[in-house]
């Protein structure tokens, strides 16, 4: 009995290591500054908790789910960047628990456990921007969730089992459009597991049950659909999330997407390559056993649907490949456990059994040695800087800090760029919905229009603070782009504001703030550098 017990616990104090070594590093991260997509999601998140619907004040061609996670964040722990990060940090440790339960339905504990070590690493490393709260890390949460109860409910074949399971990857949907394809793997497993059923259930089953999760799947949407129809904010909401997001997803051409793809894919990769080709390796093993049918169909339908999660749009940034993390590290954890399985078959001595066990522990030993800086010992401002360089993410708290302090809640702001983070740090509402530029800069019909909207809003507003942010990648204006919007603010800002503060980014390593009279005629030293700008 002794030992049954410690073989039912030891699994779980593994899990539990596993964690701390996760929290341990996370709470290091926790101050890291917030970048463009974090400060979005929280001022809009921070607008929720205010009482205003998604869409109203602040437009995002997302849909609002990682808005209202953010939201939950703060309520809990507060509206600080810290608190957004214990947030990601809970998110994270229950996806590292799902990730083992999940493994544990298709292989043994040793390889479910090496599972969630993979998924610990991979999705905290840096090559993924692992320690920022992206939406990427959100959709992951509802999708293995749905996955768990989807793989229980194939098993129970009980109609309303399927209810649930489509709900959770309909609210990973939510979280970011790409969720949509965990929505469509869990009707492909359905199907497949149908057809393959040595019992051959009838058809009107299989009916039945892609109804039940298809109606759980539709929720969350009609939930938000409902929303925004309610509060007024529908139209915004169709627009950003479909007419415009349809224009953002189909400007990169055929050959940018092949670059884009092979630049995203070894930057994501980097420093964790062997982690990648194990997956593969364990993927591939899988297709030599034959008693392995149930694996063959969840792992390849959910490393095909995982794979598509980074596609749309063939951007493949950096943080897009978190959605592909668990079917790798399911797949890592298959590689472990079919190695363990063939030292035991041919040579039973514990050496050999857990062979694969022991190797994976060395690979993933050295695998932190190799990061231990980032993950150990680098400041997170130093860090901030070193990841975003050229970006004012780190520079836009002292900014809003300089605002707080001489404005009072009722005054609105703008930010002239693509830095929503100030609104969140100085706790101001935006002069415009507009919270980035980069729309204004594209290639598309709306282009024009955006911008005159943008240039009322903030003109009905007048608000006490204008942040001129002087920095590319806050627009990344193109040879082709409309420019209405740069000859309307120079003439805006000299006809009722002047210069009260001046962020020169000087080097990687600081910038210079000058604030007060001496910000008037002050010349800046950088290409990149912001103007705060107070109405007269």
């Amino acid at each position: 009995m002794i030992t049954i017990k410690r073989s039912k616990i030891l699994p779980w104090i593994i899990l539990g290591i596993i964690l701390a070594f996760v929290i341990a590093v996370r709470v290091r991260l926790l101050d890291v500054p917030l970048e463009r997509d974090e400060g979005e999601y929280a001022y809009m998140g921070q607008l929720m908790l205010q009482g205003v619907p998604p869409y109203a004040e602040a437009y995002n061609m997302k849909l609002p789910g990682t808005a209202m996670m953010y939201a939950l964040f703060m309520a809990l722990f507060g509206q600080t960047t810290s608190g957004i990060h214990a947030g990601l940090m809970a998110v994270n440790a229950a996806s590292i628990v799902l990730v083992f339960l999940v493994g544990r339905k298709l292989m043994s504990t040793a390889g479910a456990l090496s599972s969630s070590a993979a998924y610990s690493v991979l999705s905290l490393g840096s090559s993924v921007l692992g320690f920022a709260a992206h939406a990427t890390h959100l959709v992951v949460l509802p999708a293995l969730g749905g996955s768990l109860l989807l793989l229980n409910a194939v098993k129970k074949r009980a109609t309303a089992a399927f209810f649930l399971p489509g709900m959770l990857f309909g609210l990973a949907f939510i979280m970011k459009q790409p969720g949509l394809f965990f929505l469509l793997f869990g009707m492909a497993f359905m199907l497949f597991s149908h057809v393959s059923s040595e019992t051959k259930p009838p058809a009107k089953d299989l009916l039945l049950s892609l109804s039940a999760f298809s109606s759980g799947g539709a929720l969350p949407l009609l939930a938000v659909v409902l929303w925004t129809v309610t509060s007024g904010s529908f139209e915004k909401f169709w627009f950003w999330t479909v007419q415009y997001a349809f224009s953002y997803g189909s400007q990169v051409s055929g050959d940018a997407a092949w670059f884009n793809a092979a630049s995203g894919l070894s930057g994501a990769s980097e420093g964790v390559l062997p982690l990648w080709l194990l997956a593969l390796s364990g993927f591939a093993a899988m297709f030599f056993f034959k008693d392995m049918s149930g694996q063959k169909r969840f792992f390849t339908l959910f490393l095909f649907f995982s794979t598509l999660t980074v596609l749309p749009g063939f951007y493949f940034r950096a943080h897009y490949f978190i959605t592909l993390l668990p079917a790798l590290s399911l797949s890592v954890g298959l590689f472990v456990d079919i190695v363990n399985r063939m030292g035991s078959r041919f040579q039973p001595h514990p050496v050999v059994r857990w062979a694969g066990s022991g190797a994976f522990i060395a690979l993933l030993a050295s695998l932190i040695a190799s990061q231990s800086g980032y993950l150990f010992s680098e400041d997170p401002v130093s860090l901030s800087r070193r990841f975003y360089e050229g970006n004012p993410f780190a520079e836009s708290m002292e900014i809003a800090r300089f605002i707080e302090a001489d404005s009072s809640p009722a005054d609105k702001i703008a930010v002239f760029g693509s830095e929503p983070q100030i609104y969140f740090y100085a706790k101001r509402r935006a002069a415009t919905g507009y919270l980035y530029t980069y729309g204004l800069m594209e290639y598309h019909p709306y282009a024009r229009e955006m911008q005159q909207e943008m240039i009322r809003e903030i003109e009905q507003s007048r608000p006490k603070y204008i942040v001129a942010v002087h920095d590319d990648l806050s627009w990344l204006i193109r040879p082709g782009s409309e420019r209405l919007i740069f000859e309307w603010f120079e003439s805006y800002v000299q006809r009722g504001y002047k210069a009260v503060g001046i962020v020169d980014m000087i080097s990687r390593d600081g910038s210079l703030f000058i604030s007060g009279p001496d910000a008037e005629h002050y010349s800046v030293r950088a290409s990149a550098y912001l103007i705060v700008y107070k109405r007269v």
